[in-house]
C-alpha cells in the first residue's frame, strides 16, 4: 500500500504563514501596533506574502502539481477547517510525477 502524500500546498502555505507572522511581531515590536507606520508595514508584508503565494500556487497548478481545493478556500482568510487544504485552497493533484 502506497503512503499517503502530504499535501505540498498545505504545507507550502502554513510554513510561510509562520515565517509571515514572525516578520509582523517584528514590526509591531519595532514599529508599535497602533502606529501608522506598523499599518503600512503590516499591509505591505501581507500583500508580499499572499500575492506570492498566490503566483506560486498558479505556477504549480499550470504545471499539474496542484488543483484547487473543492472548498474553494481564500488564502487571506488564513488557516480553516477543510481537512484536505486547511485553508491553502489547493490541494496535490493526481498524477505522477516522475523524477528524469
Amino acid at each position: 500500500m502506497r503512503p499517503i502524500m502530504k499535501n505540498i500546498a498545505e504545507k507550502i502555505f502554513l510554513t510561510h504563514l509562520d515565517i509571515m507572522k514572525s516578520v509582523l511581531d517584528l514590526g509591531e515590536y519595532k514599529l508599535g501596533a497602533d502606529s501608522a507606520g506598523y499599518k503600512y508595514f503590516k499591509k505591505v508584508v501581507m500583500d508580499s506574502f499572499y500575492n506570492g503565494l498566490n503566483k506560486c500556487f498558479a505556477e504549480l497548478k499550470s504545471e499539474g502539481i496542484l488543483e484547487v481545493c473543492l472548498c474553494r478556500a481564500n488564502l487571506r482568510h488564513g488557516y480553516t477547517d477543510c481537512t484536505k487544504c486547511h485553508g491553502a485552497g489547493y490541494v496535490n493533484a493526481n498524477v505522477l510525477l516522475s523524477i528524469e
